[in-house]
């Protein structure tokens, strides 16, 4: 693991206790006294530099050399009802203004960063943990790859309390907010059935058929996974897809290690279901929405296309453990496992730091003589 990541990540979390602890404005959806905003701006600042410097992790390469290569075969104007008008628009305004091509990066960190800050901010039981568990569960790193999914995320992640709302009207707020995200990725329209869903009271019939049907896909994924590419060669995964139906070149699916500890929060969640849900009704969603998160990665295990749907629903995962944490695991008799869950969520990062490439992590404006970051802001 570097020791850039390893540095961003403890003061970031340094950061984000005395934000809990300073005195603020506002309570969070918990109750309790949200995290003061202009020390959680520290963190936010720190994680948001070391995002928006890089020039390499996941597919931030992909995007650049794409973004440069418009420029040299002359930039085309996007048209409405292409794939990704949105976000083809903001590089193409980005583009037309001069602009290098890691302004395209410097932009998706800010609209991916900030509103999960805002999200954590405001809905986590306690800030400081959620901090924690966004590096540690590997959330972090997992937004410098996947740009435009993670730019759709943190645009749903801005329209959470439509999400939480009992209102019915406020589907149609929310609504709004996924079609915004849609034009940035199609898969962004997966939250339409999944804020149905979530609404059910955890662990009744439907939260039961979530983990049936995801178990028992495992057994008849092959037969359905040639209609599934088939279907997504016509959408934002489509150069994914390319391949498939040559044998010998097929992707292969995310380790069982990985698929575990995205079902270990579920474990969590049946074992202190009664102190949990007696807290709120915003509970049943975000349990549904963590089993959800935990039936995609079980079908991951086949492929690992499955996993980017999990975008969408890990940060309700960190809402989901930050609330387990603060309420049940802080007690006297759960300590033991306490200090268990903290000691697996670092050795899952520092995993998951050398299975994203951090380890390779490189930033052209750390090298001396370079002004593109001043050309930028200029």
């Amino acid at each position: 693991m570097t020791t850039n990541l390893l540095t961003v990540f403890l003061f970031s979390y340094f950061f984000s206790l005395i934000g809990d602890r300073v005195p603020s404005l506002g309570h969070n959806v918990w109750g309790k006294k949200k995290a003061n905003f202009i020390v959680m701006a520290i963190p936010t600042a720190i994680m948001l530099l070391f995002s928006l410097l890089r020039n390499n992790i996941g597919d931030t390469f992909y995007y650049t050399y794409t973004y440069d290569l418009n420029i040299e075969n002359g930039i085309v104007q996007p048209q409405f009802g292409s794939k990704a008008f949105l976000f083809e628009t903001m590089q193409y305004l980005l583009q037309k203004s001069g602009f290098e091509s890691h302004s395209l990066v410097t932009v998706c960190s800010l609209l991916t960063i900030i509103p999960m800050a805002l999200f954590l901010r405001n809905y986590a039981f306690s800030f400081d943990t959620a901090v924690f568990l966004f590096f540690t569960t590997g959330l972090y790193t997992s937004t410098m790859n996947g740009i435009r999914q993670y730019v759709a995320t943190g645009i749903l992640l801005m329209g959470t309390r439509f999400l939480f709302s009992p209102k019915k009207s406020d589907f149609f707020k929310y609504l709004i907010l996924i079609f915004i995200a849609y034009l940035i990725h199609s898969s962004a329209l997966v939250m339409i059935p999944l804020y149905f869903l979530c609404r059910q009271r955890a662990w009744s019939l439907s939260t039961f058929a979530i983990i049936g049907g995801g178990m028992l896909a495992l057994f008849f994924v092959s037969m359905f996974m040639p209609s599934f590419m088939d279907m997504l060669q016509d959408g934002d995964y489509e150069i994914y897809t390319q391949g498939w139906f040559d044998e010998g070149s097929r992707e292969t699916g995310t380790e069982i290690f990985r698929i575990l500890f995205n079902c270990l929060h579920v474990a969590l969640s049946i074992n202190f279901s009664k102190e949990i849900r007696s807290v709120s009704p915003v509970c049943d969603i975000l349990i549904n929405l963590s089993v959800v998160h935990a039936a995609i990665y079980m079908l991951a295990g086949y492929n690992w296309i499955f996993a980017r749907f999990a975008f969408y629903t890990a940060p309700y995962v960190i809402l989901l453990l930050s609330l387990i944490f603060g309420i049940c695991l802080k007690q006297k008799r759960n300590q033991a496992l306490y200090v268990l869950l903290i000691a697996a969520y670092l050795v899952f990062f520092v995993k998951e730091a050398y299975a994203t490439g951090m380890d390779l992590y490189s930033s052209d404006f750390f090298t001396p003589n370079n002004n593109t970051w001043f050309e930028f802001l200029r």
